[in-house]
């Protein structure tokens, strides 16, 4: 099977950024030629920090986040609530974790964690910090993990065979089955909101360049049954200082958003011969793909709640800043101001009301990130993290119903 340094654990570059400090640098610097130093003034409203236990596992309103507080360089799993309050760590030992999320229930939280021997492992904890297990252990690196909609299930990605390939577990780890079998790079996937497919993507070095990759989106059933590209008829690339570099690499520039209903699809392409980053949105099938925005170097595009907005991040204005706009691509809109620094998006709250993002602030000493939310409309600006270590990957827990 084809083996490429881009499969040599997807999340080991994504730790990276975290951990070397100075990784957004050079993302921004082969971006858009810019230094990292550009920061604007902090509102004046910071949240609470202090550090308390007791916080209830059916809480509606907690956050969780990786933090270094204690641990630097490495990172631990935290939750604290929406205002920043009853800070409180739950896992406690030598492993650096990344992207923690809820279950759909929000009883359990599930994050990729790299280990004393340099492997990447999925581990699940209950929101209380209590049962913290490894599904994978096993060879190779294990990451890219998300459940399905009803947490019955866990889709990740595994080089434990020596290629990137996409992988289907029971939730308690069992069952742990191989879905693709190609020699492309396959990646980030996700459920779809029925949970009855997996949308994914599949890459490839090309011609363009060494470090160029063409990209394609592809759908199969659960099981790994009929496979479809649904990008066939589109010239798709990643742009190559993202492959292998920070946060917005695999993990978010690459990953598409689908609509609540299901039926659509966005997703951002890089177009060589102009040198942009085009925003390009189809019906879920593959179907009337067509282009929203290709003006701007737009990354991470994701639907808002409603689905009739594309939030997105972009660089136009010296650092990362969230907007929103219009499916057609008007109407664009910056949400964030007097933020420091680069704005990385997160998600929306469950209720759409709010958006958790982290941001990142370079300095001669290298980076610093802190946690904020922002209400739906770009008011309330707060920072819910500061003076307590970098802070990062930060995830809603969600409503039970």
């Amino acid at each position: 099977m084809k083996h490429n340094s881009f499969t040599g654990s997807a999340f080991a570059t994504v730790r990276n950024f975290m951990k070397a400090g100075d990784a957004v640098l050079a993302i921004v610097a082969a971006v858009v030629l810019v230094a990292l130093m550009a920061c604007e003034k902090s509102p004046l409203t910071t949240g609470p920090l202090k550090t308390e236990s007791g916080i209830a596992p059916s809480s509606p309103d907690r956050i969780v986040l990786v933090s270094d507080e204690e641990t630097f360089p490495s990172r631990q799993i935290y939750v604290i609530r929406s205002d920043g309050s009853q800070r409180t760590r739950l896992t406690h030992d030598q492993n650096d974790y990344i992207h923690p999320v809820f279950s759909p229930d929000g009883a359990t939280i599930l994050a990729v964690a790299t280990t004393r021997d340099s492997l990447d492992e999925i581990y699940s904890v209950n929101a209380d910090g209590s049962s913290l297990k490894n599904l994978t252990n096993c060879r190779g690196d294990d990451n890219f993990a998300s459940y399905s909609p009803d947490g019955s299930k866990i889709v990740f990605v595994s080089t434990r065979d020596g290629n990137s390939e996409i992988y289907i577990m029971d939730a308690d780890g069992s069952n742990q089955t191989r879905l693709t079998n190609s020699e492309r790079i396959d990646h980030a996937p996700q459920f779809t909101p029925d949970g009855l497919k997996i949308l994914y993507c599949s890459t490839d070095e090309n011609s363009i360049g060494v470090g160029s990759y063409d990209l394609n989106l592809f759908m199969m059933n659960q099981d790994g049954s009929s496979k479809r590209c649904l990008t066939e008829e589109q010239a798709c690339h990643i742009y190559p200082p993202f492959v292998g570099k920070g946060p917005m690499s695999e993990h978010i520039m690459m990953k598409p958003s689908i609509s609540s209903d299901g039926k659509r699809i966005v997703f951002s392409s890089y177009d060589w011969k102009t040198g942009n980053n085009r925003v390009l949105l189809m019906d879920a099938d593959g179907a009337n793909c067509r282009i929203v925005s290709a003006t701007d170097f737009i990354v991470a595009p994701v639907f808002a709640p409603g689905s009739s907005k594309i939030v997105f991040m972009s660089h136009r204005y010296g650092k990362y800043d969230l907007f929103e706009m219009d499916l057609d691509g008007t109407k664009q809109t910056k949400l964030t101001s007097r933020t420091p620094g680069h704005v990385l998006y997160s998600e929306f709250s469950p209720d759409g009301s709010t958006i958790i993002v982290s941001t990142d602030v370079g300095s001669l000493m290298g980076s610093y990130q802190t946690i904020w939310t922002i209400r739906r409309d770009g008011s309330d600006q707060t920072q819910l993290t500061s003076g307590g270590g970098n802070c990062s990957c930060p995830h809603f827990q969600p409503v039970r119903k």
